[in-house]
């Protein structure tokens, strides 16, 4: 029996049992860090911050306009970086290949591996999620530039005395 080019599935290199094992807890520990100290430090900061942005101007600029822009287009920078590092080689190197996952790729169950217009289709994925965030930083650049600059008449302005100091874990 002559099998054709179809008939035959290849699939991916994959992790051994041990580099699984290592690898998920190398994540688990990594993402329990993460969490660990955006509750204590980066989460209460933030609260702080935005309670107390009126009452800033780092860089000369207002607390405010700082804020907005944090949000609208740092926020989205911070995750391109965040996805880009792992999704764009890969996705580049697919397209080069013309192959998804491209060789050398290992995978953590069996995958089989994708050619033609559906590797090309994943590929371009890869891509497309980084320039996804770079497009929504540079809408937020123009959305940042519409919002207010200055604090609302009625804001109170006590808390700028340095009184009003971020909670954290600890202070509860």
């Amino acid at each position: 029996m002559i099998f054709s080019r179809r008939e035959i599935i290849e699939f991916a290199p994959e992790f051994t049992q041990a580099e699984k094992i290592r690898r998920v807890t190398l994540y688990a520990l990594l993402g329990a860090l993460i969490v660990i100290t955006h509750n204590k430090w980066v989460f209460p900061y933030i609260s702080w911050y935005a309670t107390t942005a009126h009452c800033h101007t780092p860089f000369g600029f207002s607390g405010i306009t700082v804020l907005w822009y944090s949000v609208f287009v740092g926020l989205p920078i911070f995750c391109f970086f965040l996805v880009s590092f792992s999704l764009l080689p890969m996705g580049i190197k697919g397209l080069q290949e013309q192959q998804f996952p491209p060789m050398g790729v290992k995978v953590y169950k069996p995958t089989p591996i994708l050619r033609g217009w559906k590797a090309k289709l994943k590929s371009l994925s890869c891509i497309a999620l980084p320039i996804f965030f770079i497009g929504l930083g540079v809408w937020g650049c123009f959305q940042a530039d519409k919002m207010p600059k200055t604090p609302p008449a009625d804001m109170d302005f006590s808390i700028c005395d340095g009184s009003y100091l971020p909670k954290t874990v600890n202070d509860v």
